[in-house]
């Protein structure tokens, strides 16, 4: 392990469990009293689905009967059962009431439970090489009841991947079914009862229902967060759960990429300032949830290009190309119909030069759809921090090979990014590595994975940590838990602005604590490649007692995505030094 990152932890580590220590010793809250009875959750019917045992991790499916609330819109009856991902030793505990520690992890914007699937491994593998038995929850929002999953599941067990591209895309039948076709905001009534609330209840409720007693889940769960996930995370932290803060049910607090906080702006150390934010937007939050429900506002990212439906259903499927018939030749493209939404996510993911860019092509450079790749080769294309243009996209996969490239410039070249100060914040565009396209129209395009960049002039093996092989299984996933979810509700995005912006009404009634996940130890992991560190760290620092590492060579996706082995040798960064932290913890 990087010899930097080992003596952060050591060193923090220590700082923040002396620091919790005074800390929680000089706070009080209502609902404290150690009189207070047990609450009960409301989840029951749980189940529970081995999916797989890999070199001593196995990994479950586990779900429980919650109903929404019965004013809620009609509904699929999945919608009434919420569930997670469990990641446990094959040697440790069965129950995990038992185990020695719980992470339990809200996902990212747009992010599926299977969205974490690397981390959530290579955490587990990293604390059972220490001896400690630990268990990591990747947990599903609610709405992953509506995801898309039958073309997947039918294109793996028929080993074809264009069963699944024509279902959704050309009206081919499976089993007598033929697709109805992707739903609109007026479809997505049931998403008016998914906001953050129903977010964070279901995580509190799931953790009531395995670890009853509060005492207990104060010293087993690490409460953590990918991205908006952490956000999640801090808004839990602080909302109340039977006359409890939401930090009473964790023994600490971890960021991926992200920060844990309901109150980044310090608005609420300020009387005067937290009523008048308060009296400001909450009813402007009102009056914007009004707009969902009235089918004003639009319920999910919709037909947007790039982070729309189709576009993170372009990414399953070339995953599913890619798991299913890595080396062949790919005819994804080819089986996707022209339309606005699909050919402008291309032209932005694809483009190499402005003019490119807003010619969709047509300046002599041609689209994707004109040049031949291999299905991991058009995945790698897509995502890719050598190749997509979309920072947010991007993990360190390997490269491309196989024919000519040309460097990219649009929507700017990876130079950009080292200018003093503003090239940190420039990342946001398109990364800070140089990325490449295609060149010859002629060539078969191959791809060479993350640990096989050996004289590759643009890259070096410590930008290159992730595996395209597990990122391909990964999108395959259909059922239980897809890897991006479908129809991604809108309203989690807008409860945090107003969560964030001083709302403590209305929506936001249940926000009725500050700064509590900063009396538990904290745990930050920035992706040294990613742009996150550039705002968050700069603007919104950590605790001052947090365990703070940087995970050298990754993307904002490689924190949850990275290889289980490195190419120094060295376990997942990300998972190892989570591992670390939680040994802290005792």
């Amino acid at each position: 392990m990087n010899s930097v990152v080992r003596s952060a932890l050591r060193r923090r580590g220590s700082i923040a469990m002396l620091t919790s220590a005074l800390l929680t010793a000089g706070l009080t809250h209502p609902g404290m009293a150690a009189a207070d009875p047990e609450p009960s959750s409301a989840a029951t019917d749980r189940q529970e689905q081995v999916l797989s045992t890999r070199d001593g991790v196995i990994t479950s499916y586990v779900s429980y009967a919650l109903p929404l609330a019965a004013d809620a819109a009609p509904h699929p009856a999945s919608c009434d059962r919420v569930g997670l991902l469990r990641y446990r030793p094959v040697d440790g505990p069965a129950a995990s009431a038992d185990a020695e520690h719980i992470v339990i992890q809200q996902q990212g914007l747009g992010g599926g439970a299977e969205n974490s699937d690397s981390v959530a491994f290579n955490t587990v593998h990293s604390a059972r090489a220490m001896g400690q038995k630990i268990e990591f929850w990747a947990l599903a929002r609610r709405s992953a009841c509506l995801d898309e999953t039958e073309g997947f599941d039918f294109a793996l067990k028929s080993g074809n991947y264009l069963d699944a591209v024509d279902y959704y895309f050309n009206g081919k039948p499976l089993d007598g079914k033929v697709f109805p076709g992707f739903k609109n905001s007026n479809d997505l009534t049931i998403l008016d009862s998914m906001g953050l609330e129903r977010v964070v209840r279901d995580q509190y409720e799931v953790m009531l229902h395995e670890v009853p007693t509060q005492a207990e889940r104060a010293r087993r769960f690490v409460c953590t967060g990918i991205s908006l996930g952490g956000l999640v995370t801090g808004l839990f932290s602080d909302w109340d759960f039977d006359g409890r803060p939401g930090s009473d049910q964790c023994a600490a607090f971890a960021a991926q990429d992200s920060m844990v906080s309901s109150d980044p702006a310090a608005i609420q150390n300020t009387p005067i300032l937290h009523d008048l934010t308060n009296a400001l937007v909450a009813p402007a939050d009102t009056v914007v949830q009004a707009g969902f429900r009235a089918g004003v506002l639009p319920r999910t990212l919709g037909s947007l290009p790039v982070l729309g439906t189709k576009g993170f259903m372009l990414l399953r499927l070339a995953g599913l190309a890619a798991h299913l018939d890595p080396d062949g030749e790919s005819q994804v493209l080819a089986h996707i119909p022209h339309d606005f939404e699909m050919d402008a996510t291309l032209n932005y993911l694809f483009a190499h030069s402005a003019s490119a860019f807003a010619t969709n092509g047509a300046d002599g450079s041609g689209t994707m759809r004109d040049y031949r790749f291999t299905n991991t080769a058009l995945l790698g294309e897509l995502i890719d921090n050598n190749s997509s243009n979309f920072e947010l996209f991007q993990q360190g996969l390997g490269a491309l090979s196989g024919g000519p490239v040309r460097e990219k410039t649009f929507p700017t070249p990876g130079s950009v990014t080292q200018i003093p100060f503003i090239g940190s914040f420039l990342r946001l565009s398109a990364g800070p590595q140089t990325r490449v396209a295609p060149s010859d129209r002629n060539v078969l395009y191959t791809w060479r994975n993350y640990d096989d960049v050996a004289g590759i002039p643009y890259t070096s093996a410590g930008h290159e940590v992730a595996d395209i092989h597990d990122a391909a299984r990964q999108l395959a996933m259909g059922a239980p838990y897809a890897y991006w979810e479908t129809y991604f509700p809108l309203r989690v995005v807008v409860d945090i602005g107003a969560g964030y912006g001083g709302a403590r009404s209305g929506e936001m009634a249940g926000l009725r604590y500050h700064g509590m996940s900063r009396t538990k130890p904290n745990y930050v992991a920035f992706a040294a490649d990613s742009v996150v560190k550039a705002g968050v760290g700069t603007f919104f620092p950590a605790p001052a007692s947090a365990t703070v590492v940087e995970l050298p060579g990754y993307n904002h996706v490689d924190t949850i995505g990275a290889a289980p082995v490195q190419n120094d040798g060295s376990p997942d960064y990300s998972g190892e030094t989570l591992a670390r932290f939680i040994r802290t913890l005792g």
